[in-house]
């Protein structure tokens, strides 16, 4: 298992730069890596996401040397382990509201004794070829990721219980969902959302975690570490659409 550079730099007290991909793109995943970017977060939930379509993605992603997780609805034994048997590195839980579905998360993604999930000389394990299977589960439970989305009310009202969860590495806010949560629908900038991020990174501070956010367009990545947060991410359409307006702009004066 190849060592995890997200879960480094985030260790280190870095700014970690992601994207989120929708679809199985080799050469998309190949230049996103050597761009620099260090995770790429596979959509397994809001796109149709195959698990023969995620290998080819996982291979490309460690060839070219960026962190590949998996987003999913629900982090259960039965969804998770499939995906981390291929190679994932971490993933990503939707609509994390309280440290029980962080707990419950955990223990899909880690060996005993730190979670319950099952060993077997799988992909990720190189098939038990290149090293003893205690050893591959060591690094395992050592370089794997668990990353929680929160989105609502409820999630913002206890996510210092939430960031304190041993074993959780980062939560990234969505703050489309969270305003709609909050009965602010489209309203990202009312004084309750921005109460809610300040009080996530407030938060975050105090338990040592880091707190991601998508940036959208019109915004840059820099605003929000400015805010504090040592996690921006994107889209490959949202690069897509920036760099197509910018060309065409500059093509037509």
């Amino acid at each position: 298992m190849k060592k995890n550079v997200l879960k480094e730099k985030l260790n280190k007290g870095n700014i970690a730069v992601g994207v989120t991909v929708q679809e199985v793109s080799i050469q998309i995943t190949e230049i996103l890596g050597l761009m620099g970017f260090d995770y790429l977060a596979i959509d397994c939930q809001n796109f149709p996401m195959s698990i023969e379509g995620v290998v080819p993605i996982i291979m490309a992603a460690e060839l070219r040397g960026i962190t590949p997780l998996v987003r999913l609805s629900q982090a259960v034994p039965e969804t998770v382990l499939p995906y981390l048997n291929t190679g994932a590195m971490g993933i990503l839980v939707d609509d994390v509201n309280g440290p029980d579905v962080v707990r419950k998360a955990i223990a899909s993604v880690k060996y005993p004794p730190e979670g319950e999930r099952l060993a077997a000389p799988v992909r990720a394990a190189d098939f038990g070829m290149r090293m003893p299977l205690e050893e591959y589960i060591r690094i395992a439970n050592r370089e794997t990721m668990v990353m929680g989305i929160v989105k609502s009310r409820e999630g913002i009202e206890r996510i210092e219980e939430i960031l304190s969860v041993s074993g959780l590495d980062a939560v990234i806010l969505e703050t489309a969902d969270l305003a709609l949560s909050l009965g602010v629908p489209g309203q990202r900038d009312h004084p309750w959302v921005v109460d809610a991020v300040n009080e996530t990174i407030a938060a975050a501070g105090k338990t040592g975690k880091a707190v991601g956010a998508h940036v959208r367009f019109g915004e840059t990545p820099k605003q929000y570490v400015d805010m504090g947060f040592r996690i921006v991410s994107t889209s490959v359409p949202g690069l897509l659409v920036g760099a197509a307006m910018r060309f065409l702009e500059n093509a037509r004066g």
